[in-house]
């Protein structure tokens, strides 16, 4: 009996690794570029052909809120009349909040807190019991861990009494902190680069060392001080940018390949097993983040990605299709907006719109 023969598999090398990596680094910008590509195709043509049409939709919808408002305070609407007009509020002013493509000038906060004063005013609620310090505490933590925002007792009354008075303000805070934001100067972040590798505390100390290594050697080659023609200064320029923003995100990838473009010296054959395996490392981790790149496409809440969900080639429906569809749907919904508008001129207009809600 003939006995099968097993071999080991031949354990790669650091400078197998380090292909392997690289080949797969490659494919994996390659895959990116394309979807890339794919996606600002899409969102040109949303931009170019419903963006206009969500703005025309937000805008009328805007306009027939505005309009049932106007109504709500008047005295000859029955009871059952004013709580179908107010739920009929709610659905359009639930609509537009969530809208995220209206258009600057338009406020759907302010006609929240009208609809709010027009509740409180028709639907008094009796006055609640004075909250407990614990129950505040309950609320700011609730508050913290659903919207990430950190509020004082005072806003805390606000959220229970006014909550679209609230949201308003809590915007205008956080519009105000971001301007606030202290801006780094480049000086004071590249010392603390240079601090940083002056005194390495962990296992990437050699991969962090290399990168500073590589983009010294580059700076000097690519500073567009360098060149006296006024384009060949240009191309240089981008090049610096290319390089500072490799070094900043750690791309090591990006780094050994302008060293291969401009720089003599082979930038791996200079290196040492212990400097490689550390380039290694740091090339599986600019892949693994490369592969959660492409997937955010997918899965984040960025305006591109919404739009790309929305209307990329799913199975058997096309983008054509759900373009189509959705431009079909939209026309419809400011046709009936723009109908509205012209039917509801006076209460007696109102009142039959209320019935043919109920009835129709």
């Amino acid at each position: 009996m003939t006995k099968l023969t097993t071999t080991k598999p031949t354990k790669k090398t650091p400078g197998d690794q380090f292909q392997l990596l690289w080949e797969k680094i490659d494919k994996q910008k390659t895959r990116l570029a394309s979807q890339e590509k794919r996606v600002h195709k899409i969102v040109d043509r949303f931009n170019s052909e419903i963006l206009p049409l969500e703005r025309e939709q937000a805008r009328t919808q805007y306009q027939l809120i505005e309009r049932l408002l106007t109504f709500f305070s008047r005295k000859s609407l029955t009871e059952w009349q004013r709580d179908d007009l107010f739920r009929w509020i709610q659905e359009e002013l639930g609509m537009l909040s969530t809208n995220p493509f209206i258009e600057d000038g338009l406020n759907p906060s302010e006609l929240l807190i009208r609809a709010e004063e027009l509740l409180k005013q028709f639907y008094p609620q009796p006055e609640a019991a004075a909250l407990s310090q614990s129950e505040r505490e309950d609320i700011k933590g609730d508050i913290y861990r659903e919207l990430g925002l950190e509020i004082n007792d005072e806003e805390v009354e606000l959220f229970l009494n006014s909550p679209a008075v609230f949201m308003q303000r809590m915007l205008e805070k956080e519009q105000a902190d971001d301007l606030d934001w202290p801006e780094e100067d480049d000086e004071k972040q590249d010392d603390h680069f240079d601090a940083e590798d002056a005194k390495p505390v962990d296992g990437q100390a050699v991969g962090k060392a290399l990168i500073h290594r590589l983009y010294k050697q580059l700076a000097k080659r690519l500073h567009p001080d360098l060149e006296q023609e006024a384009s060949l200064k240009a191309v240089r320029h981008e090049q610096m940018q290319q390089l500072l923003e490799a070094r900043t995100e750690n791309d090591i990838y990006t780094l050994i390949e302008l060293h291969r473009q401009h720089c003599d010296t082979d930038a791996i054959g200079q290196l040492k097993k212990r400097d490689l395996d550390d380039i290694n490392e740091l090339l599986r981790r600019q892949l693994r983040d490369m592969e959660r790149q492409y997937e955010q496409t997918f899965m984040n809440n960025s305006m591109e990605s919404t739009i790309w969900n929305r209307f990329r080639n799913v199975g058997r429906i096309s983008t054509d299709q759900n373009f189509a569809e959705h431009t079909k749907a939209l026309k419809a919904d400011i046709k009936s907006n723009i109908n509205l508008l012209k039917q509801l001129k006076t209460l007696k207009d109102l009142k039959q719109l209320l019935e043919d809600r109920v009835y129709g």
